[in-house]
């Protein structure tokens, strides 16, 4: 080897043994982003959204508890040899249980108006994790049966009208959750993409003229 060579190829090792003293191996999480989004089907204008009284309010509680929780409340399911958790909607009696067994991470509230503007029908919410938060999700790695779960609770508003004067004000509540890790009863797991929480709440118009809501799909 060039003895020109070797100097440069030892100052490149150097300043990467360096780089990785600084910078240990990453955290798992450190946050997560909260998406929401409001649609309407076929269009926003047939749904009153371009409607100057139109407005759209959530108030979110985002909380963490662990798989193992949810399992002995009786909420998960199985399907394909996987578990999972459906949404719950109008349930105040599982949500008051879940709280109890669960961690508040965050909470929040905003209104949206002129929702003729795609702009105010989304919002994302950044969530800065708490250092014995981001230890939870490290651990999850090196301990199997460990599976935190992020609960989300939305309180969700929205009233809209559109020109044939039909209109929609309508109130409800929502449970979603987000596990780390997507079990199989054979003890093995893929992740989930807890970086990112997705809510999206549809109104659609039907072929009756009325409006009607199909919200609360976490994905």
């Amino acid at each position: 080897m060039s003895r020109k060579i070797l100097p440069i190829l030892l100052l490149i090792l150097l300043l990467a043994l360096s780089s990785f003293a600084q910078n240990p191996a990453e955290n798992l999480l450190e946050n997560t982003n909260l998406h929401f989004f409001l649609v309407g089907d076929p269009t926003p204008q047939d749904v009153g959204f371009d409607n100057p009284k139109s407005f759209w309010k959530i108030k979110y509680e985002l909380y963490l508890t662990d798989f193992s929780e949810i399992k002995k409340l009786g909420l998960s399911k199985s399907d394909n040899n996987r578990e999972y958790i459906p949404p719950i909607i109008r349930n105040k009696s599982y949500n008051k249980r879940l709280r109890k067994k669960s961690t508040k991470i965050s909470e929040g509230i905003f209104t949206k108006k002129s929702l003729s503007n795609e702009t105010n029908r989304q919002a994302v919410i950044q969530i800065n994790l708490a250092p014995e938060v981001i230890e939870i999700f490290n651990q999850a790695t090196k301990i199997p049966e460990r599976n935190p779960t992020f609960v989300l609770f939305v309180t969700e508003k929205v009233s809209v009208k559109n020109s044939a004067r039909a209109k929609l004000k309508e109130k409800y509540l929502i449970t979603g959750f987000r596990p780390l890790k997507h079990a199989a009863s054979n003890q093995t797991f893929d992740y989930w993409d807890v970086r990112n929480i997705s809510l999206t709440t549809t109104i659609v118009k039907q072929e009756n003229g009325r409006l009607r809501l199909y919200g609360g799909t976490v994905h």
